[in-house]
């Protein structure tokens, strides 16, 4: 009985999994084809905001993917997906001042959180979930380095979203989407830092998203949340130097 039980939650876990990477995909392509505003109205200036959705769906998306095989199934997709969806979620709360808005992001972030509580109950590593890693100080160093202007910039948007600033963005919960990232992103090289199993999920992760934002504030430095040219360049020589010390510590250890 007991075995027939454990092979029922693999089986509901990896099936939930291959559903929820599945609807993550159609989010990503349906945003950029649905006709929403941000697809319909360019000339407000969404680029930036559009584009960090996508950052943020493509993170998720290999969060989960990565259960789908028993050799890639490791905690740290797990722990990604909880982070991202549980601060997500408190910061977009605090922008919107409460659940009573329903809106974007806070609903996203709270059905992402509900989907990844399900699946860590489902997961089978879940007992490694608090397990420790084997920290890496030049990483938590970077992550530090980067951590420090992404809580200012996350704390820039959300005031933004709290202050009703350009209503074309905080209508649709644009800057509080922004906060929410700005916060999610250090926390998951903070992650990556602690080198748990499948650390390299979040390294590639946070390594590339940073820098994805990067060239999209260089593109557009002046719309809204563009970290500008400065900022932009200095986004993706954080995320380069990231994956690089973390993948020169790897070919070490193999010499």
């Amino acid at each position: 009985m007991g075995r027939i039980l454990h092979r029922a939650r693999f089986a509901v876990f990896y099936g939930l999994s291959a559903l929820f990477t599945l609807f993550m995909t159609f989010e990503l392509f349906a945003h950029f084809l649905a006709p929403t505003p941000v697809v319909t109205d360019w000339s407000r200036g969404h680029h930036v905001h559009s584009i960090a959705h996508a950052v943020l769906t493509a993170v998720l998306i290999a969060a989960v993917a990565v259960g789908l095989h028993p050799r890639t199934c490791r905690i740290a997709g797990l722990q990604t997906l909880l982070l991202v969806s549980m601060l997500g979620l408190f910061v977009s709360v605090i922008a919107w001042q409460g659940f009573h808005n329903l809106a974007f992001p806070v609903f996203n972030f709270t059905l992402y959180g509900a989907i990844a509580l399900i699946l860590a109950t489902l997961h089978p590593e879940r007992g490694r979930l608090f397990a420790r890693g084997d920290v890496d100080p030049r990483l938590l160093v970077i992550a530090v380095l980067g951590f420090l202007p992404l809580i200012v910039y996350a704390a820039v948007e959300v005031s933004k979203q709290l202050s009703n600033a350009e209503p074309v963005h905080s209508a649709v919960g644009h800057f509080a989407f922004m906060g929410a990232l700005g916060v999610a992103l250090p926390s998951l090289a903070g992650l990556a830092a602690l080198r748990t199993e499948g650390w390299r999920l979040p390294l590639w992760s946070v390594g590339l998203a940073v820098p994805a934002l990067g060239a999209a504030s260089i593109v557009f430095p002046s719309e809204a949340s563009s970290f500008g040219l400065v900022g932009g360049v200095l986004a993706i020589a954080w995320g380069a130097t990231f994956i690089w010390v973390g993948n020169r510590r790897e070919v070490a250890v193999i010499r």
